[in-house]
């Protein structure tokens, strides 16, 4: 789900009140506009909306402020911290869908998002916990998250993780495994038999599931995968921008199935981002998308229409995540569960231009 500007705009700037104490000034429409490089119009749409639902008071002379008696009386105060890059539109998404789900059960909310790991500790390792009544955050693989995560259950504070999982901790993450199933099914239904799947060392779940799921795929339509087809490759790190994909690393042992040495029909793997940069360098080779190589991403990147890749894949419903981490959190604090349930949410498959039956290849 992609928002309007103004919805964005809204969303930014009601943060930026929760943030603020009653009575406290906010910066002029004029400063907003600057900041978010949006119309002056744009901020007065999204500043009259909480002026009508009471967040904001415009002073005659002085400009605006947050309200002294604040429309909602909010039911607690929740921390969304998540290792959010810029460009990083997956997790921006969660990060919206968190927010969106705070305002909707009426919680306070501050966000600590940060591009590191390191950043995130120390910004956590600042906070009061005890002024939080629960936490929704991201926690993979790295030392600094681990300890992130060790501060906050040491606080006792009720927490949820966004796109992994930690034993013991609940988790919201999307149907991974499924999604993986429904690429080598999709391939293998077009007649692709020998199936290159681009994975990493990283022992993330969702990594580990989505080749799970494309194996049974595989093995459900009489294919035995073969491990030589599977490639590890750097993994994604900071967001691909534009006209970078053929810069992106990719190790010495991609050399022989960038030159095709080794014999495969279709590309696909854990995450678009090595995808699409191994299919740059497949192209500056001369190699045709779908002609010569089907190609089925993994995430749907908004940036990538803009690279003329279209290609068929896996949209993964981060911005649903976000929801339902929050959702859960309030459902726990609010007594209407015992505990914070794990969930795991739907992915769905698209089709674009990038495939071709194999007879045809």
């Amino acid at each position: 789900m992609i928002k309007q500007i103004y919805e964005q705009v809204y969303d930014y700037i009601e943060s930026d009140v929760h943030q603020r104490a009653p009575g406290e000034s906010l910066p002029s429409e004029m400063q907003y506009s600057m900041q978010l490089a949006v119309s002056r119009l744009t901020v007065r749409k999204a500043v009259d909306e909480l002026v009508r639902q009471g967040l904001v008071t415009r002073i005659a002379g002085k400009g605006l402020m947050v309200s002294l008696t604040p429309g909602q009386r909010f039911r607690g105060r929740l921390l969304i911290s998540c290792i959010c890059m810029p460009g990083d539109s997956d997790l921006f998404r969660c990060v919206l869908g968190c927010m969106d789900a705070a305002s909707r059960y009426h919680y306070d909310y501050k966000l600590l998002n940060f591009p590191t790991a390191a950043e995130q500790y120390r910004a956590v390792l600042a906070e009061d916990l005890t002024a939080y009544d629960g936490a929704v955050i991201t926690c993979f693989d790295s030392e600094a998250e681990q300890c992130t995560l060790n501060l906050i259950q040491r606080a006792n504070l009720p927490v949820c993780i966004l796109g992994n999982e930690h034993e013991g901790v609940p988790s919201i993450m999307s149907d991974d495994y499924n999604g993986g199933y429904l690429i080598g099914d999709d391939l293998a239904k077009h007649g692709h038999r020998d199936i290159l799947f681009l994975s990493t060392d990283r022992p993330v779940a969702d990594v580990s599931r989505r080749l799970k799921g494309f194996f049974q795929a595989l093995r459900d339509n009489g294919i035995e995968p073969r491990e030589e087809l599977v490639l590890s490759v750097p993994d994604p790190g900071v967001p691909l921008f534009i006209g970078t994909g053929a810069l992106r690393d990719l190790p010495f042992s991609a050399e022989k199935y960038l030159e095709r040495k080794i014999h495969y029909t279709a590309v696909t793997g854990h995450s678009t981002l090595p995808i699409v940069s191994f299919c740059r360098q497949l192209c500056l080779r001369g190699v045709r998308i779908p002609e010569d190589i089907s190609v089925v991403g993994y995430g749907d990147q908004p940036y990538l229409p803009w690279m003329n890749l279209p290609l068929t894949g896996i949209l993964e419903p981060k911005y649903e995540m976000g929801v339902e981490a929050v959702t859960q959190m309030h459902l726990f604090l609010s007594g209407i569960q015992a505990s914070i349930q794990s969930r795991i949410v739907p992915v769905r498959y698209v089709h674009h231009r990038s495939i071709s039956v194999i007879d045809k290849c």
